[in-house]
């Protein structure tokens, strides 16, 4: 071909790898072996031009205006294109864009060396994904086929408009990338709205979106009990089958922290997540609550072992008390009495389980305590938690047999219950309470109703003190003094009578036998007779429109009997006592609760239940499915031991009508004309996809309870609270989603009872950019017990974490007051 030929807007065809060469240089892609790299130069491509000219005495190939040159899989745009196949040297000039896949590469100039893929980009920018981290640079050395050497560069995922200033980025006067695993940056910063709000001297972090180790970005914390602070999380990609995150924390008023999680499978049904976390701290209650060396750890297992047997185990463990108020990670404890740790080994027997056996063990954090004194010195005492004197569930083993699993000649149906309980402490009462004053109170050991110390633990409810000292008899927050074995089985035989098809009948006897041993009673037992009864029936009724929708309506009227013998308990030992509050309702809608009842003093009981329960089922058009759309259930009982009428009680749950849900349940005491207890809730969700406003969420609740259990010990070693003993409160909580950035959320707790005041009133605004890449929450609140309070917090997102929503993810720096 002569010098100076032209080809207008004509497509050509290239045999050789120069060309390819020269789009490679700038290209990116995931690491393979060199001879994989090679093999795709010779893939066929085509190019397009304005203009494309040939000089035959300097081998140089020039394309001109609106060049693309397409490959499968890849593509390549440019102003003007040049490469020479003498001196191997190419160069590319004028908004280049490079597609590879998912990967873009944008460069105003790029040299490059078509042999060895090297050269240098000005004015560049990388692009992994539509999630990963996106790249300019004054800048780009390229040292290989994914390598690049960076300087004056900035970070961020971030996908804004051109010419608007990034929300977010990492700017880096040197920077080393590994595109598809990992960039190191030196003499950086992290910069907020163009703001520098950290410096960073060194780290390396993840080039791409699998698994990586490498540090991730830093967390902020700002205020709170810990003070300031910043942590350094860290990601080790040990195995495909585990990874493990180590977060290197420090707090100003608490020092430094270390953070160890771990997440892993093994086989196809098993997994599990670790937690493991510790500090010397430099801050700490002064009553003795909490002491300088604090940890916590959180581990959920859950693994499958031959012969159909499950592992399960959850574990949750702290230092003290307070560590839930302190630190994010137990968080969620904040406001619990208990914290629970079980662990337990199971199998079911049948297709589907229903034999079961389970052996394990439990363990209750409890986070109350007590004060105690010399004796002589009243209410001057140290704190001491309750944890080693708690009785705890340190070994035990369950087998059952469902209802219907075995059924016998003549239709008769066995059902057990079984289980084996060891009750045991860390520490005994006695080296504590003898010679010691509890409160100002001497305590003295009981033995007549159970064994337990009668300490009087509720020695300060409020500003006033509370009965229960020296009285004798038992009340829950005494501490249980005897320690040992029980060992419960519970045989029954039922079977189902049918009448006809207008009702069936179930009747049930059985005996339940208890066996003590414990250090003080060599031998203790119980024995009672339980029985139960249920006569039901099943009424339908449908209607049916003209378009094909319809409404079914089922009412199942049932009469229930329960029963248990009375038998004399008080010497027996109080593993587990009963509750302070009956739970009359749920008693009620369900005698299992009555015969099944697992305390160790169970009174009499002859109990007849009158229920109508009731369910609404709507089609909404021919052929289509049914759905349950409300149900009612209304109950009644009488108490042929206590000879009285018990609770009038409802439930009640309508799902999904329009925007609306809501469900309701409460009893009514006819012997004292009062409510005992009530909810009521109502939702209303509306999404509007076409306004302003795209979403709209409001809930009412109502909770009412005449009677409360007391807790009769609420010091965790700084101070007191007083208890309430009725709820009748009202929550409100409101959303409202402006446009798809804005959200603004208003939360209300009043107290009606006792003094009305609200205990807690919260709202929030929230603002997500249009870009996505980062969000602000502004709060503001007011609490009883806490006064007026806020909080800041800026979130950056495009991380990898936006699973959750776009209001949610990321991670954040907070600010609270």
């Amino acid at each position: 071909m002569a010098r100076g030929a032209t080809f207008n807007f004509m497509t050509v065809t290239f045999l050789g790898m120069m060309t390819w060469g020269i789009l490679l240089s700038a290209a990116y892609t995931t690491p393979a072996a060199a001879a994989k790299d090679r093999a795709r130069l010779d893939d066929p491509f085509e190019i397009t031009a304005d203009r494309i000219d040939y000089d035959g005495e300097r081998d140089l190939y020039v394309a001109t205006g609106n060049v693309r040159v397409v490959q499968p899989e890849r593509s390549l745009r440019a102003r003007w294109v040049a490469f020479s196949t003498l001196t191997r040297i190419g160069v590319a000039e004028g908004e280049v864009e490079l597609l590879d896949g998912e990967d873009r590469l944008e460069a105003e100039f790029m040299v490059f060396d078509v042999d060895t893929l090297r050269g240098t980009l000005f004015h560049g920018s990388l692009s992994a994904g539509s999630e990963g981290f996106y790249v300019r640079a004054g800048e780009l050395i390229r040292m290989g086929k994914n390598s690049f050497g960076a300087r004056d560069a900035v970070f961020s995922t971030c996908r804004c408009e051109p010419g608007d200033r990034l929300p977010w980025q990492i700017s880096s006067k040197k920077a080393e990338i590994e595109l598809g695993d990992y960039g190191t940056i030196t003499n950086s910063t992290f910069n907020v709205l163009g703001v520098p709000v950290l410096w960073i001297p060194w780290a390396f972090f993840p080039v791409k979106s699998e698994r990586e180790t490498g540090f991730l970005l830093p967390e902020f914390q700002l205020g709170g009990r810990g003070g300031y602070g910043i942590g350094l999380p860290f990601f080790w990609a040990v195995h495909p089958q585990l990874n493990v995150i180590a977060t290197q924390r420090f707090m100003t008023e608490r020092g430094y922290k270390q953070d160890v999680e771990l997440e892993y499978v093994f086989g196809e049904r098993s997994e599990g997540e670790l937690f493991v976390s510790g500090l010397h701290d430099k801050s700490h209650e002064p009553s003795g609550a909490t002491t300088s060396e604090r940890w916590g750890v959180l581990w959920n297992h859950d693994q499958e072992l031959p012969g159909r047997t499950r592992w399960q185990t959850d574990l949750k463990a702290a230092s003290d008390n307070f560590y839930s108020d302190d630190f994010r990670e137990f968080r969620a404890y904040k406001e619990f009495r208990f914290i629970e740790s079980t662990t337990n080994v199971a199998r079911g027997f049948g297709a589907s389980g229903e034999v079961g056996t389970m052996v394990g063990a439990r363990f209750a954090d409890d986070l109350q305590g007590f004060s105690y004194t010399p004796t002589g010195v009243p209410f001057s005492g140290d704190f001491v938690d309750k944890d080693a004197f708690t009785l705890q569930r340190f070994a035990e083993a369950r087998a059952d047999i469902q209802p219907g699993s075995v059924v016998a000649p003549f239709g008769i149906e066995a059902r057990f219950d079984s289980e084996v309980i060891h009750f045991a402490s860390l520490r005994r009462h006695r080296k504590v309470f003898e010679g010691q004053s509890v409160m100002g109170v001497m305590p003295s050991l009981v033995s007549d109703d159970g064994r337990f110390w009668d300490v009087g633990l509720d020695a300060a409810i409020g500003n006033a003190f509370a009965n229960g000292e020296g009285d004798g008899l038992f009340q829950p927050g005494e501490a249980i003094a005897e320690r040992g074995t029980r060992v419960v089985v519970h045989p029954r035989l039922a079977r189902v009578i049918e009448l006809g098809s207008v009702a069936e009948l179930v009747p049930e006897i059985g005996w339940s036998q208890t066996l003590y041993k414990t250090d003080a009673q060599r031998f203790a037992e119980r024995g009672l007779l339980t029985g139960r009864m249920e006569l039901r029936s099943r009424l339908a009724q449908d209607y049916v429109n003209e378009d094909g929708s319809a409404l079914r309506h089922v009412i199942e009227p049932r009469v229930g009997w329960a029963y248990v013998s009375e038998r004399h308990q008080r010497g027996n030992p109080i593993f587990v006592p009963g509750a302070t509050v009956a739970q009359s309702r749920l008693r009620t809608l369900s005698l299992e609760n009555v015969t099944r009842n697992p305390s160790d003093r169970i009174g009499a009981t002859n109990q007849v239940v009158l229920a109508v329960d009731q369910r609404f089922f709507r089609r909404h058009r021919q052929g289509a499915a049914a759905r349950l759309q409300a149900n009612l259930l209304t109950a009644v009982d009488w108490d042929f031991a206590e000879e009285g009428l018990g609770n009038l009680s409802l439930e009640a749950r309508f799902f999904q009508m329009g925007p609306i849900n809501g469900r309701l349940f409460g009893a009514f005491d006819p012997e004292v004309g009062a409510v005992d207890e009530g909810f009521v809730e109502l939702n209303f969700v509306e999404h509007l996809s076409r306004s302003w406003v795209r979403q709209i969420r409001l809930s009412a609740r109502y909770r009412y309870r005449r009677r409360v259990p007391q807790f009769l010990e609420t010091d965790r070693g700084n101070g007191r609270f007083g208890e309430d003993s009725s709820v009748n409160q009202i929550n409100l909580s409101a959303s409202l989603q402006l446009t798809t950035y804005f959200r603004l959320r208003y939360s209300t707790v009043f107290k009606i009872a006792g003094e009305d005041e609200f205990i807690k009133n919260e709202g929030i605004v929230e603002y997500v950019s249009k870009c996505r890449c980062w969000g602000v929450g502004v709060t503001v609140s007011n609490r009883s017990r806490q006064g007026i309070g806020g909080g800041i917090l800026i979130r950056v997102l495009g991380l990898g974490d936006e699973g959750s929503g776009l209001f949610s993810g990321g991670f954040g720096a907070g600010l609270d007051f």
